[in-house]
């Protein structure tokens, strides 16, 4: 952080001391001013940090706030501002702050806040500006779990804080279709209102709500609820190798560019889209299509041409809803014969490159990317999935490496395969680092600090970031996942690691774990740790109980109902007793 500026998250840029501190009165109204603001409840609501609040609205003119009756003449901005870039100043008896934007004086407003919070606020004058125009969090709320509106509500109180202005929701088959009821009857979908309820919260909060809808593969949960859709798919016998060696043995892909599959994907981005009206993107997924002209389609064209011809058309039905798709890039990375054609095959299409691991070569990728002019974004993860708590140190690498890459922006990932057992607390720290480093690749935040003043919870930061690093004090690393994680769900025997080396620490967590309450995120933390316990007791072979079992999977049923609807809690749950059989 800028020296001698209180904690901030991101860090500030710039901030030029002239000494002293701001003396707000204790006890008395504090007078805000706000010019050029049309929502301004949530700036107020940002500065009640400051106690109680007599505010004064000013319709016309540039964004601006004053805070304190001897605020100073506003600060200027620099005449090539990005529109959310921001100037404060300080003196002893108030606050003035001007903002090329509405946006930017939330940003300001951020800023001012949780200095308010750390105090005491110094004097002097902060500037401050992203380096990224795309800050954003994906959340995969299609495996197994799907987050209530008020989780996703907090969830962008969190990336406000965080001065993030993306939110996306990766649906698969959690719309409430009218024409498909089928596919979402036992998995609470999120209706339109609702959709169009928390893309209001978001656009009043400066943070833009996206779908990501995939229309290509991944298609395996809409085969097994309406196997008449097998029609549509391209190998519907399954069968398919994929990249890493396995067999996909259920169908995934649909039958790329062939009219009836255009036709319902064109009812289906027709129902969603509309329900977005804030922003001007769709992500149309398109990743990991491992049968992509492998089946019906064999003779028709090659992958390549299927592939651009199935996404010119909808990137034409996006267009008609106001709309420029967004397509994961990993396609290219398997068919580069792609890459030439992309910008004249699908000009309006921005890519996301992702990658999850910290041996992944992003940077590579990217310059393939670059040098066929492609605007993309890069997609890190939290490391949080198929892993119990997180792998801290493999999040901490892959979120350096991607946004240490020269994009558009940063889109952090956080995935639920394999029943999404792990709780929303585990990527809070991955969530810190990534939008701060989004916001300035070159200022990292002391992350367990940062961590600990956005949870308003002491100690939760360095707990997280400790537990999170079990799995290599017990020697279980494994690409995309942890060797603990893998033993759990597969049958005993197939253990090649020491998870007793991890016993001491996770013993010492245990004695530090009550220390953070009992809050949500405490809960969420506690139970992490007691799902790695778990797995690193049946690893190592003790004697586990039904009622070992039995004490974790009622925490992760109390746990995932506070987060949302009960929806696919049961899939999840019978994938955890799995492992309590002999």
């Amino acid at each position: 952080m800028a020296q001698g500026w209180p904690i901030s998250v991101p860090p500030v840029k710039r901030f030029d001391a002239s000494g002293g501190f701001l003396q707000l009165p204790q006890g008395a109204e504090v007078a805000v001013q706000l010019r050029g603001v049309a929502r301004p409840a949530v700036v107020v609501e940002l500065l009640r940090a400051a106690g109680r609040l007599k505010v004064q609205l000013e319709a016309e003119g540039a964004p601006a706030l004053w805070l304190g009756e001897g605020a100073s003449e506003l600060p200027e901005l620099p005449a090539e501002s990005s529109s959310e870039r921001y100037a404060l100043t300080v003196s002893p008896s108030g606050v003035a702050a001007v903002a090329a934007s509405e946006v930017g004086l939330l940003r300001a407003a951020t800023t001012l806040a949780q200095a308010l919070a750390a105090g005491p606020v110094p004097c002097g004058r902060v500037e401050d500006w992203p380096e990224r125009e795309v800050r954003g969090v994906m959340l995969d709320v299609s495996r197994n779990r799907v987050y209530a509106l008020p989780t996703l509500f907090r969830v962008v109180d969190t990336l406000v804080q965080l001065k993030a202005n993306r939110l996306e929701l990766y649906f698969e088959n959690v719309f409430a279709w009218h024409a498909q009821p089928g596919v979402w009857a036992n998995v609470s979908p999120y209706t339109p209102d609702a959709l169009r309820a928390l893309g209001a919260y978001c656009a009043e909060r400066g943070v833009e709500l996206v779908p990501n809808q995939n229309t290509l593969g991944h298609f395996e949960r809409w085969f097994k609820a309406e196997p008449e859709l097998l029609r549509l798919a391209e190998c519907p016998e399954g069968g398919v190798r994929t990249p890493w060696g396995s067999v996909q043995e259920t169908p995934t892909g649909l039958r790329a560019a062939h009219p009836n599959t255009l036709a319902f994907l064109d009812g289906l981005l027709d129902a969603l889209l509309p329900c977005f009206p804030d922003t001007p993107w769709a992500n149309l997924g398109g990743d990991e299509v491992f049968d992509l002209g492998q089946g019906r389609s064999k003779a028709i064209a090659p992958p390549a041409e299927l592939y651009f011809r199935h996404f010119a058309h909808l990137s034409a039905t996006a267009a008609r809803h106001g709309k420029a798709p967004e397509l994961w890039a990993d396609m290219f990375l398997r068919h580069p014969e792609m890459l030439p054609m992309a910008r004249c095959r699908l000009p309006a299409a921005r890519w996301v490159l992702w990658g999850y691991e910290a041996s992944d070569p992003l940077a590579a990728q990217a310059e393939a990317l670059a040098a066929h002019g492609l605007d993309f974004l890069v997609a890190p993860g939290t490391s949080s999935w198929r892993s119990f708590c997180g792998r801290t140190d493999n999040m901490l690498a892959n979120l350096r490496a991607a946004a240490a890459i020269p994009s558009r922006g940063l889109l952090l990932t956080d995935w639920g395969d394999a029943g999404h057992w792990q709780p929303l607390a585990v990527s809070l720290p991955a969530t810190v680092l990534a939008m701060s480093l989004a916001w300035d690749p070159t200022r990292e935040p002391d992350l367990p600090a940062a961590v600990d003043a956005l949870a308003h919870l002491r100690g939760l930061g360095s707990f997280l970031l400790r537990l999170g690093n079990t799995y290599r004090t017990a020697r279980a690393e494994a690409g995309n996942a942890t060797k603990l994680f893998q033993a759990f769900t597969r049958p005993r025997g197939e253990v090649t690691f020491d998870p007793a080396a991890a016993r001491a620490e996770l013993a010492a967590l245990a004695e530090e774990a009550p220390t953070l309450g009992s809050t949500l995120l405490a809960r969420e933390a506690q139970f992490a740790l007691a799902l790695q316990t778990l797995a690193v007791a049946r690893a190592s072979g003790e004697a586990l109980t039904r009622r070992d079992y039995a004490r974790v999977a009622a925490q992760l049923e109390t746990l995932w109902l506070e987060r949302g609807p009960r929806a696919q809690l049961d899939a999840s749950l019978a994938e955890f007793w799995r492992a309590a059989q002999p």
